[in-house]
């Protein structure tokens, strides 16, 4: 839904975004602190996954509520209490980061706030564009996990500069705290009378009405496009550090470093996307050809070794990432290439969110199962079947944008 005005309002686009990558913040926080806290804690792998799956758990339960309420109630009320969820999360984890279980029930409120603002961040930055720049805001709305990560594992490196030899994973929880509070500042500012930036109109009336069937099928093959590409993003997102420590035997702040490189370039291809947005039903073939490209190369990891060459392993990272940068700029410039941008409220968001949660559900887990597991312990320590089963998934992706394909096709012009 494009501001009321006609005009961008850049500002809110930008306060949308901020809102976004705190929500990606608050999950990947812990990715780049993981191994010292596995270290200093013993957490089972096992129950470390559920710490980033349990954020697909709210998200699950509270995506498309919360995308509905909010269509018709607007973000500010929304936008407060996510960033009182999050402060109160990360201080019961700062308060007892030795029980494992404590650690769980903080990441359940990190996860319920993230809900939250995962929803809200596109819908302020969609609200407040004009139609001519619907595709860059689309490109900058995909960016928002990317630079979430870069934020926490630059507050990690940062850390690890200045108080060499200090714990990290304090730093990354406390950063969490004063980003939550500034955002739900800068929430209460916005929505006083006056103010030019659309944080609290609700979505006109025929805007929120029911898609009709045919679209409504395309939105939930965007989900499900989604899901598997969730699977295999949030798999990679929550171990590569672990992996890096594990098999390539790197400190905690030099894998932070390293885990850095293919979110940066995530981030930048989030961008370097945009000109193609404007290929319309384009979109669902680019995403095809990014989703090929990514499973072929988890298929060549699952077969090579790479750990032995760190040259080519690096390579592969950067490739990664930019392939990776391409896919949400496409899923998330699905919802208004389906129902148009006049139509593209909370409630599309809260589709694509419901597949996005799903894979953060499915994708730690799945990946700790097999690292951890005795049955695979000979295929390179269980990472080898860990990138065949990511492969696997995104292979499944590919295959729902090679149907949402046919099915965009047949539709009408929104």
């Amino acid at each position: 839904m494009a501001h009321p005005s006609g005009r961008t309002q850049w500002g809110g686009v930008l306060f949308g975004l901020a809102v976004a990558v705190l929500g990606a913040y608050q999950q990947l926080k812990l990715p780049p602190v993981l191994p010292e806290m596995l270290d200093v804690f013993g957490y089972p792998k096992l129950l470390a996954g559920a710490f980033m799956s349990v954020f697909a758990v709210a998200g699950l339960a509270l995506s498309l509520k919360v995308g509905r309420l909010m269509q018709l109630q607007g973000t500010p009320r929304f936008l407060g209490a996510a960033a009182g969820l999050a402060i109160l999360g990360s201080l019961l984890i700062l308060a007892a980061p030795g029980s494992g279980w404590t650690v769980l029930a903080g990441r359940a409120l990190e996860g319920t706030a993230m809900a939250v603002l995962a929803v809200a961040g596109p819908t302020i930055m969609t609200r407040n564009v004009g139609p001519h720049h619907l595709p860059v805001a689309a490109a900058l709305a995909a960016t928002w996990i990317p630079l979430g990560g870069l934020l926490a594992s630059a507050v990690a490196r940062t850390t690890d500069a200045l108080v060499p030899g200090s714990a990290l994973w304090p730093a990354v929880f406390w950063a969490g705290i004063g980003f939550s509070a500034l955002v739900a500042l800068g929430a209460w500012r916005l929505s006083r009378p006056g103010s030019a930036i659309d944080l609290k109109a609700p979505v006109p009336q025929q805007a929120a009405l029911a898609p009709d069937p045919a679209r409504r099928t395309a939105l939930i093959l965007a989900g499900l496009c989604f899901f598997f590409w969730a699977t295999q993003n949030m798999a990679v997102l929550t171990w590569l550090p672990a992996y890096l420590a594990e098999r390539w035997g790197l400190d905690g702040g030099d894998a932070a470093a390293l885990y850095a490189l293919p979110i940066a370039m995530v981030a930048l291809f989030n961008l370097v996307a945009i000109p193609l947005l404007k290929w319309g039903w384009g979109l669902a073939r680019l995403l095809a050809v990014a989703l090929v490209g990514q499973a072929a190369l988890f298929a060549l990891v699952a077969a090579t070794p790479i750990a032995e060459d760190a040259v080519v392993g690096i390579a592969l990272l950067a490739l990664y990432g930019a392939l990776a940068g391409v896919t949400p700029t496409c899923l998330y410039g699905l919802p208004a290439a389906i129902l148009g941008g006049a139509r593209t409220g909370a409630g599309a968001f809260g589709v694509l969110m419901t597949g996005r949660n799903m894979g953060v559900l499915s994708g730690p887990l799945m990946a700790a199962a097999l690292i951890q597991g005795a049955l695979f312990a000979q295929w390179d320590g269980g990472w080898g079947a860990a990138a065949a089963a990511v492969a696997a998934s995104t292979l499944a992706s590919a295959v729902v944008a090679g149907l949402l394909i046919r099915r965009l096709a047949r539709l009408p012009a929104a």
